[in-house]
């Protein structure tokens, strides 16, 4: 019994204690770095973490400069002459849609003493709320078959106005090849309380870097009638801050209903620019966008971004 516990104390003493020597390092100078080291080259618990503190801090910036890489896609900066586009067309309406936090007002009027506003609000980067408001004057439809719409929508001094959405669901600057958009608007008029409803699905594709080509196939909905038409525009950089603006809306049903206008956009600080347009559409807004006048009509058009 005494030879057992000799032997397991020995044992014991062996498994439990630490020896420590002393390493110097190579091509040490003078003042000596003494270097402490475990028994067998058993590294501590807290010089690994020590270690790896350095590069687990690395990881975790690349993982937030990625996470904030993801959340800025759809609020990267557009390029001068996209940000044109911003503006929206003039019978024709595009795909794009401001930041999120942006409102867009636009005031027209023309020759025929037409007169509307418009003001849009992005609630977030992908939609954007839309009121708008006016009334037509002086308008003379070249079809006949159009008159019930006339008397109801766009007699004189017939106030109208309108709310509707536009709600992104393609776009470059979600690597997408091109801007598309879900557009809706609903309303009234004041003096027959009549409304109607107009559809849209917009389709914004940048062609190089002077030319955007733009359709929109639109429906038109209200108790009185009820149609398709499709939209086609382009926007044409002629400089960073003036653009040409050719544009067609045209009948699915009818094909006496060929509107046309011809813009120019001139942008004088940012933010805000001024449209210059001569067109025999009967109005800028929805339903006017539709329908050919008989006599075409200079207009002017104030764009604000903010």
């Amino acid at each position: 019994m005494v030879v057992f516990a000799e032997k397991d104390k020995k044992e014991s003493r062996e498994i439990n204690s630490i020896r420590w020597e002393k390493v110097q390092e190579k091509n040490s100078n003078n003042l000596e770095k003494i270097i402490w080291k475990s028994y067998k080259d058993d590294e501590s618990y807290f010089q690994n973490e020590i270690d790896l503190k350095p590069n687990i801090e690395n990881l975790n910036d690349y993982r937030n400069k990625g996470k904030d890489k993801d959340k800025d896609i759809f609020t990267q900066s557009l390029n001068k002459r996209n940000r044109l586009l911003n503006f929206g067309g003039i019978t024709v309406s595009n795909a794009l849609i401001p930041n999120e936090g942006t409102s867009q007002i636009n005031l027209n009027y023309d020759s025929k003493g037409n007169l509307f506003g418009f003001y849009g609000y992005s609630l977030s980067n992908i939609f954007q709320l839309e009121l708008s408001a006016g009334s037509f004057d002086g308008v003379s439809l070249v079809d006949n078959k159009h008159s019930s719409l006339q008397r109801t929508f766009l007699s004189k001094n017939n106030f109208n106005y309108r709310v509707g959405g536009k709600l992104l669901i393609l776009s470059p600057q979600n690597f997408d090849p091109f801007w598309m958009t879900f557009r809706t608007s609903f309303g009234s008029n004041e003096k027959t309380n009549q409304g109607y409803l107009i559809t849209e699905l917009i389709n914004t594709i940048r062609i190089n870097d002077k030319v955007v080509f733009n359709i929109s196939p639109k429906y038109f909905f209200s108790e009185i009638e009820t149609f398709g038409a499709v939209g086609i525009s382009s926007y044409i950089n002629l400089l960073d801050n003036l653009q040409l603006i050719p544009e067609i809306n045209t009948s699915l049903k009818n094909e006496q209903d060929f509107s046309s206008s011809l813009g120019l956009r001139y942008s004088f600080r940012p933010g805000k620019s001024i449209d210059l347009y001569y067109s025999n559409a009967a109005g800028v807004q929805d339903i006017g966008q539709l329908l050919e006048d008989k006599v075409y009509r200079f207009g002017i058009k104030l764009n604000f971004i903010f």
